[in-house]
């Protein structure tokens, strides 16, 4: 397992800001001309963030998101002219994404990506298609029910994701004197629970629930506590490309005013996941289809 602490963490993601910060030479490629010129439209996307990006039984990257990302390919072979355009998928973790799409060597990255102020300094949003609660999965004989429960225990996230902020104001606020670590990967951060290395696994409320699907025994854990914040997913395009935005925002404004998002949202929260993985069960909430109504790019924090 990789455990990072925070202060190490933090300044990673300060150098990859200020380098991803940097104007772009002049002449750059943009996307739509990379892909017009490759006739390849690259995702990035992080891959166990089920059900939105992950890669099932038959090798296949699939998922909610990734519906989404497909639906909008389509929409630009058709608005481009590119009938033979190609869907490739790139692998990233939380860091690479940023990395991926700034150096124009992924186009649209799609799994579970916060649209918040600070990730718009360095990268671009379209219509948000999910909205999370922050909340932790603790085992259900540990005693914690809320964020007051963990004072002085250890509270693992994933490392470069809003949640190392999120728990260091609530530490500070209620003075929880809590230990924050973070780690590669989700999985990594629920083995830490599940070992008994961490107290509390601190993420979006559906990613968590995620995991109480797949394990062997879910009624040992709960996903609970107060919540810390709404977080809208977006999907991810290079900053500074506003051509090739407009043409993603058109696609999306497409998918959602079509209807064709319900029945997608359904299809990986209301069905079974897989032969192996239950439904999640989780109607579309009523924040998600009120903006939906009005579909934009702009988010509460704007």
């Amino acid at each position: 397992m990789m455990i990072r602490f925070v202060g190490q963490a933090v300044k990673r993601w300060t150098f990859v800001a200020a380098c991803m910060s940097l104007p772009l030479f002049a002449g750059a490629e943009g996307t739509l001309e990379k892909i017009r010129r490759t006739n390849t439209l690259v995702i990035a996307y992080l891959n166990g963030t089920t059900p939105f990006a992950f890669v099932n039984d038959d090798k296949q990257v699939t998922g909610y998101t990734i519906e989404l990302c497909q639906k909008i390919a389509e929409g630009l072979r058709k608005d481009l002219k590119l009938p033979r355009m190609q869907v490739q998928f790139m692998e990233v973790d939380t860091v690479t994404r940023f990395i991926a799409l700034d150096q124009n060597k992924a186009d649209l990255e799609c799994s579970t990506s916060t649209n918040n102020a600070e990730r718009r300094k360095i990268a671009a949003f379209t219509v948000p298609h999910f909205f999370a609660t922050v909340r932790m999965l603790v085992k259900a004989n540990s005693g914690i029910h809320n964020w007051e429960d963990l004072r002085g225990k250890t509270i693992v996230v994933p490392r470069n994701t809003p949640m190392v902020e999120l728990v260091e104001q609530r530490s500070k606020i209620r003075s929880l004197d809590l230990k924050i670590v973070e780690v590669a990967y989700n999985e990594s951060a629920f083995e830490s629970v599940e070992q008994g290395k961490a107290d509390a696994f601190v993420m979006e409320d559906v990613l968590l629930r995620r995991y109480l699907l797949s394990v062997p025994h879910p009624e040992r854990y709960i996903v609970t506590g107060d919540a810390l914040s709404l977080e809208p997913y977006g999907i991810m395009m290079r900053k500074g490309d506003p051509e090739f935005k407009r043409y993603v925002d058109l696609q999306m404004v497409r998918i959602v005013r079509s209807g064709e998002i319900f029945k997608i949202y359904d299809r990986w929260f209301m069905q079974p996941i897989s032969a192996t993985v239950p439904a999640m069960n989780m109607p579309m909430g009523f924040i998600l289809r009120d903006t939906l109504r009005y579909p934009t790019d702009k988010v509460g924090d704007d």
